[in-house]
């Protein structure tokens, strides 16, 4: 009897943690969803302060007041972001004041569907009903859309500032935290404690700068190439190739499909736009299966399958920002369970091959 008592309390215990756990996770969901607005921009300026924290340590070491690094960091930091965002919004009304140019040519295309169907329909009988552009796209819904895109960016860029916020209390910090284990544990804990957070931030530096520098490299190609042949916007082109290369698959097709129909919509030919095409293309396949894996030497080797559900996750519960987001965030916490010793077999686990888990001594 008594053992009997034991097992039902065993099997209350474990059902009660596994009701704990899923309204932990609901609860986490719902703390994620509703504080976007700030976790977000938190979560960019975590990665770009460890991307950074080198140069102001190195700053530090030559006595270089912090408060001039760190003003050089984020002025630095902020001309990028201005700079790009003026770009993205002159090309972005450019576009906005093209919408007629692309609407005429739409019922240039749609009229050559309607003849060359009809061309294939009349010895069958069949009539092909009259399109219009308006029903196959609406122009206004489109000019719509840019202009809510436009408000999307801006207000990015006005998160922008919070992002910088961020950054300045992060990078305040940098340096001093193996200190503080120094002094709040014994001398071995404390070296390995400061063993272990070096290799994750070193490892998640390789990870965004390899990343950073691949996406930037096939988005200047693709910009370029498209400046050559002629296609409008190619810098807007180039900056979309850019940060839609950090979504792995999906993104790199996705901005080649943009920047084709664009061209598409340009020329009243195909010659053009098929040759960007497969300049395109034969870019992002040179970059993604050569360079790529040449430049992040220590592969991370993340499972397709959770790559996939990651992008779903976070695209979901944060959208674009989550999607470009997804893979970073997934990498990092992969690198923090590879150098923690009871969290190695969930890396494992987390990769695509079966690797047995290593840690450094």
């Amino acid at each position: 009897m008594p053992f009997s008592l034991l097992k039902n309390a065993i099997g209350d215990s474990k059902m009660l943690l596994f009701l704990i756990g899923i309204i932990a996770a609901f609860l986490t969901g719902v703390t994620l969803l509703e504080l976007r607005v700030v976790l977000v921009p938190f979560a960019v300026a975590l990665f770009l302060s460890i991307m950074f924290q080198p140069l102001v340590l190195f700053c530090k070491k030559k006595r270089i007041p912090m408060a001039v690094s760190l003003t050089f960091v984020l002025l630095s930091l902020a001309l990028v972001l201005g700079l790009i965002g003026l770009v993205v919004y002159q090309s972005a009304q450019s576009l906005t004041s093209s919408i007629d140019h692309y609407e005429s040519r739409i019922d240039e295309i749609v009229e050559q569907a309607e003849s060359v169907a009809d061309r294939y329909a009349a010895p069958l009988g069949l009539e092909v009903q009259d399109l219009g552009s308006s029903r196959v796209i609406n122009v206004s819904t489109l000019s719509q859309l840019v202009s809510t895109g436009l408000g999307s960016f801006f207000t990015f860029l006005a998160n922008a500032f919070m992002v910088l916020l961020f950054m300045l209390f992060i990078l305040t910090s940098s340096g001093g935290f193996e200190a503080k284990v120094r002094a709040a544990y014994p001398p071995d804990i404390a070296a390995r404690v400061a063993h272990v957070t070096q290799n994750i931030a070193s490892g998640i530096r390789r990870y965004l700068v390899a990343k950073t520098f691949v996406s930037a490299l096939t988005g200047i190609l693709v910009g370029l190439v498209l400046w050559i042949l002629g296609v409008d916007f190619p810098v807007f082109w180039g900056f979309i190739t850019f940060v839609f290369n950090f979504i792995p698959n999906v993104g790199s097709i996705a901005a080649v499909v943009l920047a084709f129909l664009s061209a598409a919509l340009q020329f009243h030919t195909l010659t053009v736009p098929l040759i960007a095409l497969a300049c395109m293309a034969l870019i992002q396949m040179t970059v993604g299966n050569i360079i790529d894996p040449w430049v992040m030497a220590s592969n991370l080797d993340l499972s397709p399958l959770l790559v996939i559900l990651s992008l779903i996750f976070w695209g979901w519960l944060w959208g674009i920002a989550g999607a470009v987001l997804a893979v970073p965030m997934t990498a990092t916490i992969k690198i923090i369970f590879e150098n923690v010793s009871g969290l190695s077999r969930i890396a494992t686990l987390m990769g695509s091959s079966p690797k047995a888990p290593s840690l450094e001594a």
